[in-house]
């Protein structure tokens, strides 16, 4: 048995709470911005779950258009 004690204290504290039921791909999809475009965007509230729902429209309407075959 350990002789240090478990308190609440000791405990990491939780700084995101993810919103969706399942979890985040555990590595992020990264990608080069203009100067300037990083600060612009971290200064949007909510910037992270807006750039998620514009990537899933993306998606999506790539998934609509017909597929081009590559030889």
């Amino acid at each position: 048995m350990s002789s240090i004690p478990h308190t609440m204290d000791s405990m990491a504290t939780i700084k995101f709470k993810p919103e969706k039921k399942v979890a985040y791909d555990k590595t992020p999809l990264q990608l080069k911005v203009s100067p300037g475009v990083r600060e612009k965007i971290k200064g949007i509230s909510g910037w992270q779950e807006i750039l998620r729902g514009f990537l899933d429209q993306m998606i999506a309407a790539n998934e609509k258009l017909p597929q081009i075959k590559q030889d």
